[in-house]
């Protein structure tokens, strides 16, 4: 547990959970990734004596929402999510099948993709905050609608908007839902003023301007890449993603395939979308160029 302001703390870890605390009742941000996180934030709660009286999801991925069923079952806690997100929340088999596009394979129907489900209770949008005394940030691009929360301390939870710098060397090429959201997600992060700025994934930083500058960086790197891959004749979607996973020093599995796979689809539209690369169909193929 780490303390960044009068009512603000953040328990680190594979997820971060934040705790806005106001004379020992307490809201969460974000859950973890499942009933055994629960227990962990629950342990926190019992020792410090404090009271759980809701629990906020940044946006629905599993690894955000995988507490939620332990706390509904056990504390009756109310649940506040984005709109849009919440049919995720509450029908999680959504995410698996969002990934694959179609019924997902049993490696992706499991708690790393698809968390027990929980009942949205209210949704949280910039400009209505339910009443709970925070301000709620529009964070879109890695996901449909996830929303960031600034803590009365001036604390700023980004969710999956940017990441620390260990999780994009780690992983590559992190999931990205809209290339162009997620930019200008980016953009817009870096020009709000903050006490702290809490990543879901990585440390809590006094400055945003160097973690922003590693994420577009890394987006540049993957743009370029795809542009790099398709200066030759058309490539199927599975060439591309092989070609890409090589750069980069990726080794694909089932979830890795979905993750990665889905995120490089998401490039591809963007080009598309600008002009710089196209796709035609050859022998019920679908190959990928550049456009000029």
């Amino acid at each position: 547990m780490r303390q960044l302001g009068e009512q603000t703390w953040v328990l680190e870890g594979p997820t971060n959970i934040g705790f806005i605390v106001r004379n020992r009742d307490v809201l969460l941000i974000d859950s973890g990734n499942d009933k055994e996180a629960g227990r962990r934030i629950n342990k926190v709660l019992k020792e410090k004596d404090w009271t759980l009286k809701g629990l906020i999801n940044t946006h629905s991925n599993a690894d955000h929402i995988g507490g939620n069923d332990y706390f509904q079952r056990n504390l009756n806690c109310p649940v506040y999510a984005p709109v849009l997100e919440y049919c995720f929340i509450e029908h999680p088999e959504l995410e698996a099948a969002f990934l694959w596009g179609g019924y997902a394979v049993k490696d992706l129907r499991s708690k790393f993709f698809q968390a027990r489900p929980s009942r949205v209770t209210g949704f949280l949008s910039p400009g209505d905050d339910r009443g709970l005394g925070l301000e709620i940030l529009s964070l879109k691009g890695h996901f449909f609608n996830m929303i960031g929360i600034r803590t009365p301390d001036d604390v700023l939870f980004l969710g999956d908007c940017l990441f620390g710098s260990a999780i994009l060397e780690k992983y590559g090429i992190p999931f990205i839902y809209d290339v162009a959201a997620y930019k200008q997600t980016i953009q817009d992060v870096r020009e709000l003023e903050a006490r702290y700025y809490v990543p879901s994934h990585g440390p809590a930083e006094e400055e945003i301007d160097p973690l922003a500058q590693n994420n577009l960086a890394m987006v540049s790197a993957i743009e370029s890449q795809v542009k790099n891959i398709l200066s030759g004749p058309g490539k199927t979607f599975d060439r591309i993603l092989k070609d890409i996973c090589d750069l980069r020093g990726i080794v694909l599995n089932a979830g890795q395939y979905a993750l990665v796979g889905s995120t490089i689809r998401s490039f591809l539209t963007y080009l598309n979308d600008r002009g710089e690369v196209r796709f035609d169909f050859t022998e019920n193929r679908m190959l990928w160029s550049l456009s000029n």
